[in-house]
């Protein structure tokens, strides 16, 4: 039995470090929706997952699992939170429990964030998530502290060119291209394991940072920035590409699903005018 590493709670199994904690709380809104999948054998069963106050030793309550029924082997049991009152939260799943994360509808922390929500096209891909169940796709919701700095705007080209006899140059083809660099993290900085997931989800076939589609530039992975030695909290850079040319069927069916539809957006107005973190990302 093994909880999905795309799963974007974070349910701690690492040894223990000398550095100091990352005082950073995971942090949703109350209209995401936090999708947790279990893989185990078919002859496994699951006792329900268990919500807890994060501060008090209080049982919110429990909550039952789906099943779905991968092969004659192995089985996904999945379920969703969402609809959570504001208040701090650990969710023990099968004995093991979350690290602590906060639900809120503060839209001034939320305006600090960045939704990223990813799955993979198909079951084929991995054998350790599922994105596909009955036929019926399902996202990962996962929000972070973060966004695109105006300064971190690369601009590319993919051209052929021909040089005359008198070294004229014609454009034969040409196509433009930006890249951006994708900053996670804010003064807290944030655990180590938010760097590892990042760059495990961008294998991901679709990615959404706050509704639009985004890919891993190249082969580029997140690059770390320790905030203070000794303190085992971070920043994160990825740089990524916007997609350009997409299939609209296969967009029309990710914004429906993403609940694109009359949802809250949190970013409408830029709130860190000093070093633009936070800008609208169009």
């Amino acid at each position: 039995m093994k909880i999905s590493p795309f799963t974007p709670l974070h349910f701690g199994n690492e040894p223990e470090s000398d550095g100091l904690p990352s005082r950073y709380v995971q942090l949703f809104a109350s209209t995401d929706q936090i999708m947790v999948q279990v893989l185990a054998g078919s002859d496994e069963t699951l006792s329900d997952a268990t919500l807890k106050d994060a501060h008090g030793s209080d049982v919110i309550g429990t909550i039952g699992w789906n099943e779905w029924e991968m092969n004659e082997d192995k089985s996904c049991f999945f379920l969703t939170l969402q609809g959570l009152s504001p208040g701090h939260y650990i969710l023990n799943v099968g004995g093991i429990d979350s690290d602590e994360f906060i639900i809120t509808d503060d839209a001034q922390l939320l305006a600090r964030t960045t939704l990223i929500q990813y799955r993979f096209k198909d079951n084929r891909q991995r054998d350790d998530v599922v994105s596909v169940i009955h036929y019926v796709p399902f996202f990962f919701d996962w929000r972070v502290p973060g966004g695109f700095k105006d300064s971190g705007w690369q601009f590319g080209v993919s051209n052929e060119q021909f040089v005359t006899q008198r070294e004229d140059v014609v454009e034969l083809f040409a196509m433009d291209y930006v890249t951006k660099a994708f900053t996670m993290g804010g003064p807290e900085g944030v655990p180590v394991w938010y760097g590892e997931l990042l760059n495990r989800l961008l294998t991901c076939s679709y990615v959404y940072f706050d509704g639009v589609r985004y890919t891993r530039n190249e082969s580029e992975t997140p690059s770390m920035s320790t905030l203070v030695d000794g303190l085992d909290s971070f920043v994160f850079t990825q740089s990524l590409r916007r997609a350009v040319t997409l299939d609209p069927e296969i967009e029309e069916l990710n914004h429906t699903v993403l609940r694109r539809i009359d949802s809250t957006y949190y970013r409408e107005a830029e709130i860190d005018s000093e070093n633009n973190t936070n800008r609208l990302i169009l």
